[in-house]
């Protein structure tokens, strides 16, 4: 079943300057999202971020909790979780290891629990086909959130411009949705290898943007600064849509 998602203007500007694909961002988004990271399980940071979004978007969403009533997906439920905070708790086992073996345990309880659950494998969002791993579905079910609504919650925290406003000063606790978009960019191995398209424009926008970083160090007002970065990150993208893509 196909779900229409809210691609914000906010969403559809960092993809463009960022060079990222939406779906490539919503993917990888999914594909980092932690059932181990949430009991407390250590992983690297980047599960850490994707998990976080997750457990955050419940002051977004009022999510209704579904209580598990068949027996047998009660008992696999309690056996996997039992196994997996075993394992976060084993001092004997590396972090690194304890991450393979957390993965093959989720894979187990996936194996055992998808025969018995309407458990979602894909999310249509109309043009693509999003793969949904078991461990976004336990998420989702824990918040009592739909696919969508994790999604959605996803896409509302990306945006550029209050990100910059709320950073110039070195002080504001990442966003980890916008931390996501930033590994995508940095883990783009084929924009690495390539030369980014439209230089000029990245070059021009750039230096404006270190101009308009001094102009706003002497505006106290958080939200005053969203305003004009959010203006000229607009602009920006305008600029970029209004300009033939050039053929690498």
């Amino acid at each position: 079943m196909q779900t229409n998602l809210n691609y914000t203007e906010e969403f559809k500007i960092a993809c463009k300057i960022n060079n990222v694909k939406a779906e490539e961002l919503l993917q990888f988004f999914i594909d980092h999202v932690s059932f181990y990271t949430f009991i407390g399980g250590e992983m690297e940071l980047v599960y850490q971020w994707a998990t976080k979004v997750a457990t955050d978007c419940t002051t977004t969403f009022d999510g209704i909790i579904s209580k598990i009533s068949d027996v047998e997906i009660q008992g696999i439920t309690l056996k996997y979780i039992k196994i997996l905070t075993s394992l976060s708790l084993n001092d004997h086992l590396s972090k690194g290891s304890k991450a393979k073996q957390s993965a093959l345990y989720i894979k187990a309880w996936s194996d055992e629990m998808l025969p018995l659950t309407n458990y979602e494998t894909t999310f249509d969002t109309g043009p693509h086909l999003l793969q949904i791993s078991f461990d976004f579905n336990l998420l989702c079910r824990v918040h009592g959130l739909s696919s969508g609504e994790l999604l959605q919650c996803f896409i509302n925290n990306i945006s550029l411009a209050r990100e910059r406003a709320a950073h110039l000063f070195d002080h504001a606790i990442p966003n980890p949705a916008m931390a996501i978009l930033l590994l995508v960019v940095i883990n783009n191995a084929e924009m690495r290898n390539k030369v980014m398209p439209n230089q000029e424009i990245y070059r021009k926008y750039i230096l404006l943007l270190l101009k308009l970083d001094e102009q706003q160090y002497r505006q106290p007002d958080l939200w005053q600064r969203v305003d004009c970065y959010t203006e000229f990150y607009l602009d920006w993208y305008n600029t970029l849509v209004g300009v033939p893509a050039v053929q690498i």
